[in-house]
């Protein structure tokens, strides 16, 4: 028993250093970023793709069973008298292991977390975001709509067109080598992701990407970028969303570039969505997404996961939790782009 605490202690050490440790912005940046994380995903990533099931779903199931077998044994065997004993110990057992848990989330992907967010990386300045900035921006994305509308529903994805306009990108903010990026996997967990409203992530146990699999064709290309700005060690939920969007803009794709300006027509201004006027068959398409959503939306668990998330991302450094989400839109508004319609940055990051 004291053996087993005195292990329990040090599990719980080893997850306080791992999330509170300082390390400075450099060894995150090119020590793990660069280095530990980027040489993971190098090697497991592949190794998850061969797999054609979701490889977090069997962990799962092999953790919670392996949990309820456990504890059923250890209050089987005790005694009438060490019963309440017995739960005690098993408590603080399984904290022992949750903690041996948070170490590993941060040494697969949660060091990233301490990264520099994009907005300190590009040439952004919220004095770009003008009235008349975000009008011009507003009126790209409805253009892009209705231009593409007809083209993006005669074709499916071709994930190798939407590589090639997100790792330029990635590279240009700080990715130095090349993200093994996947196919999006099916999931035991779809039914939760629907009624949660939950798009998809990345599960860095797994080394894999999921998707809500409810996703309509046009919803999917943007919803795959972001999750793919996860994988590529981008953790803030802005950052990805701008990762994501921005992808999608810069490609010649129609499909993908509609899938881009769809999931950030919700984001702009009210009063340009009034001012601007989208192609009836656009309407229908977000009437559609619409209906995709309400259709297994259960709002308390919606409003039991965004909490719950919220508080996560508080805790891991995101000031704004789940308000990060639509920062990008600012981003996108704020940061000059090159002519190949990639961001601007500033002096070398570390």
């Amino acid at each position: 028993m004291r053996r087993a605490l005195a292990l329990d202690a040090l599990a719980f050490l080893l997850a306080w250093a791992a999330t509170s440790a300082p390390l400075s912005r450099d060894w995150i940046e090119f020590g793990y970023a660069n280095g530990i994380f980027a040489a993971m995903n190098r090697t497991f990533v592949p190794l998850s793709e061969i797999v054609p099931f979701a490889v977090g779903d069997l962990e799962a199931i092999v953790v919670l069973a392996l949990l309820v077998w456990w504890w059923t044994r250890a209050i089987r065997r005790a005694t009438r008298g060490r019963k309440l004993l017995t739960v005690l110990a098993l408590l603080v057992h399984t904290a022992g292991f949750v903690a041996i848990g948070i170490v590993a989330f941060e040494l697969l992907w949660g060091l990233n977390y301490r990264r520099a967010t994009v907005s300190a990386r590009v040439d952004f300045s919220e004095a770009r975001v003008t009235d008349a900035a975000v009008a011009r921006f507003s009126e790209r994305i409805v253009d892009t709509l209705n231009a593409n509308v007809a083209a993006a529903h005669a074709e499916s994805l071709d994930r190798a067109k939407l590589r090639a306009a997100f790792e330029p990108l990635i590279q240009r903010l700080g990715d130095d080598w090349q993200v093994a990026v996947t196919a999006p996997k099916p999931t035991l967990l779809d039914p939760y992701y629907e009624a949660a409203g939950i798009g998809g992530q990345y599960q860095p146990f797994a080394f894999e990407t999921l998707l809500n699999g409810s996703f309509l064709p046009f919803e999917v290309p943007r919803a795959l970028a972001h999750e793919w700005a996860h994988v590529g060690g981008f953790t803030d939920e802005g950052d990805a969303n701008y990762i994501g969007t921005l992808a999608c803009l810069r490609s010649d794709d129609p499909l993908i570039r509609y899938s881009g300006a769809f999931w950030t027509y919700g984001d702009l201004p009210e009063s340009q969505r009034k001012r601007l006027h989208l192609d009836p068959r656009v309407i229908a398409d977000f009437q559609a997404s619409r209906e995709r959503f309400f259709r297994h939306y259960k709002p308390q668990i919606f409003a039991f996961q965004w909490r719950f998330y919220d508080r996560f991302l508080r805790s891991n450094g995101v000031r704004r939790g789940v308000a990060s989400y639509g920062f990008f839109l600012k981003l996108l508004v704020g940061t000059p782009l090159d002519a190949d319609g990639l961001p601007q940055v500033r002096a070398p990051h570390g």
